[in-house]
């Protein structure tokens, strides 16, 4: 793929994260693009799988709210779409979900990793859900559920966490342009 030098400059930063959502600001007179991280998941303790996919999408005046309802059945939907059974929602990895999204709404930033070091297995118990596994991820799109839905679908390790046979609930959330998808299984 040729890109522009301006877009290529742009991206050279991003290379650890394996989705990046690139945003053509409206009306300028040459395009000025914005490259997110959008999602990034370690392949390997201390790595992290190279950047694979770009999205070129026109930003939205304002970020597209889904309602938790929409964002579940778009999950469900999916695993249906690849004949697994459908999760249930769980109250609580719903709030270790939401806590995750509010919270990098205000770093300003999408991580795994929360502003307190938390990760997605404090935050589950946190919540009080005792899992034998849970696993988290996480997008950054202004364009809704549909978007992280597919971001998470093109990389292969988020796919691979949606595509588990062994979790049975999970709660997923969305604070402005971030978004939190928690899986997890009780002991």
């Amino acid at each position: 793929m040729n890109l522009p030098a301006w877009l290529a400059l742009t991206l050279l930063p991003l290379t650890l994260a394996a989705c990046v959502d690139v945003r053509v600001q409206p009306g300028a007179a040459s395009p000025a693009a914005r490259a997110v991280p959008v999602a990034s998941q370690p392949a390997a303790r201390g790595q992290v799988e190279g950047a694979s996919i770009y999205e070129l999408r026109r930003a939205p005046a304002q970020v597209v709210q889904s309602s938790q309802a929409e964002a579940a059945a778009a999950f469900n939907g999916w695993r249906r779409a690849q004949g697994l059974a459908p999760l249930t929602r769980s109250a609580q990895l719903q709030r270790a979900a939401q806590v995750h999204s509010d919270d990098m709404a205000r770093m300003n930033k999408m991580s795994h990793v929360g502003s307190n070091g938390s990760r997605v297995g404090a935050r589950a118990h946190a919540q009080g859900y005792p899992y034998r596994h849970v696993s988290e991820n996480v997008a950054m799109t202004p364009l809704g559920i549909d978007s992280a839905m597919e971001l998470w679908a093109k990389s292969s390790s988020h796919r691979a966490a949606m595509l588990r046979t062994d979790v049975r609930e999970f709660g997923l959330a969305q604070t402005g342009r971030y978004w939190t998808l928690v899986m997890g299984v009780r002991k």
